[in-house]
């Protein structure tokens, strides 16, 4: 098992990555969008999406109102600030709220005046959700302070969905690590320690991932899902069943780490009493599900659309004769993070607006999709759900974690 580290250092680590992307990341992205001024703010209890995103580790809440302001100035160069009087903003951001008298909404006023910029970027989007962030009262609220300059507001959005998607250098020299702790868990679950065959159910098995991940002092980035795919049955995927042999267990799982998120789907295959191996159908099915990742991570190129490259690897397949289904996604501060999106599970086609987002480097992907092959022994079509950890580096992709070869052997 990885090296899972003690609280302070993870706080420490998080942090360095956090100046790092602001000192990097967000002055280029602010550039390529053409934004002078991004304002977001929180609220107790209701808070932006982003934020947890722009806080540093001593920050756990807006504690009532907390509004940041950044700016790209005539050279360039950002500033940071921070309108709220807790002092463990800094050295992230400057504290400019220190007037007598003035409140919060005076000091934003002041500081907008004084940086006179053309285009403001608040967080608001009728099309992703992490970009909506801003509430209807604040919105009205800074319309009204600030009224002189409410024709120079605009939507953050697309500036939200690259500093959300995209990653630095030093959190993807991390990512893989994480990635693979969440596979050697998986591996853990999926094995004779945790699943006896004609015992264990799949809502056990759920239980024993969830306390596991607990007692590793880590969160799951959403609720597991174990189930089934039987022989004789009518059904995909068979949940709060006794796992029997001759099953295929199926593990839909992930972790969060160092404020990093994974997404992996992994297979087992219960072992009959007679058997060293899956049988040859099942295993012909898990080798198609193989090459459907080759061919995906073929046409996962940076600068393609996630339609284009849902489009080409589906023609990619057909013609090879796989029974494919493509649904994959980002991941990062979220399990399904903001960026292009590669087909969605109930939406095999062109996906608007998100579908049209490029593909772009230092972005790390689910790849997610099933196959459906006929296996003799079973008599009937098998699907195979799969999901793997890639990142999109120096213009292809590579796994985060020890690719699945194969199923693992109960």
């Amino acid at each position: 098992m990885n090296v899972i580290l003690p609280l302070k250092k993870r706080e420490e680590i998080r942090n360095r990555w956090l100046f790092h992307r602001l000192n990097t990341l967000l002055p280029a992205l602010m550039e390529k969008h053409g934004l002078d001024m991004w304002i977001v703010m929180g609220r107790e209890y209701h808070e932006d999406p982003v934020l947890k995103t722009l806080y540093s580790s001593a920050i756990d809440s807006s504690r009532r109102l907390t509004i940041l302001v950044f700016w790209l100035d005539e050279g360039q160069q950002l500033k940071r600030f921070v309108i709220h009087r807790n002092p463990s903003f800094e050295p992230f951001y400057e504290r400019i709220w220190n007037k007598e008298g003035e409140d919060q909404w005076e000091c934003l006023k002041g500081i907008v005046e004084k940086c006179d910029p053309d285009r403001i970027g608040l967080n608001f989007s009728h099309t992703f959700a992490v970009s909506d962030g801003l509430s209807h009262s604040y919105f009205e609220h800074i319309q009204m302070v600030l009224s002189e300059y409410s024709d120079r507001f605009v939507s953050a959005q697309h500036l939200v969905v690259d500093w959300l998607s995209n990653r630095s250098d030093k959190e993807m020299m991390a990512y893989p690590a994480i990635a693979e702790l969440a596979r050697q868990i998986c591996e853990e679950a999926l094995s004779g320690k945790v699943i006896h065959p004609g015992i264990t159910t799949t809502e056990d098995v759920v239980d024993w991932i969830r306390q596991r991940v607990l007692d590793l002092g880590l969160k799951t980035s959403f609720y597991p899902t174990v189930d089934l795919q039987r022989k004789g049955s009518d059904m995909d995927r068979l949940e709060g069943e006794i796992i029997r042999h001759g099953d295929i267990v199926h593990l839909d799982f992930g972790i969060e780490y160092l404020g990093l998120c994974t997404d992996t789907q992994q297979l087992a295959y219960v072992l009959k009493p007679e058997e060293t191996e899956a049988p040859e159908g099942l295993q012909s099915a898990f080798f198609t599900a193989l090459r459907l990742e080759d061919l995906l991570s073929f046409h996962m190129k940076e600068g393609k659309t996630g339609n284009e490259v849902f489009r080409s690897a589906m023609l990619s397949a057909k013609k090879e004769q796989i029974d494919a289904m493509i649904y994959c996604h980002p991941v990062g501060s979220h399990c399904h993070e903001a960026g292009a999106l590669i087909g969605l599970y109930d939406q095999q086609g062109d996906v608007p607006i998100r579908g049209d987002l490029p593909l772009t480097a230092n972005t790390c992907y689910a790849m997610e999709f099933n196959i459906r092959q006929f296996a003799p022994e079973w008599g009937q079509e098998v699907p195979i759900y799969l999901e793997e950890p890639v990142a999109l580096v120096n213009g292809k992709v590579e796994y985060m974690a020890k690719r699945q070869m194969g199923f693992y052997l109960i």
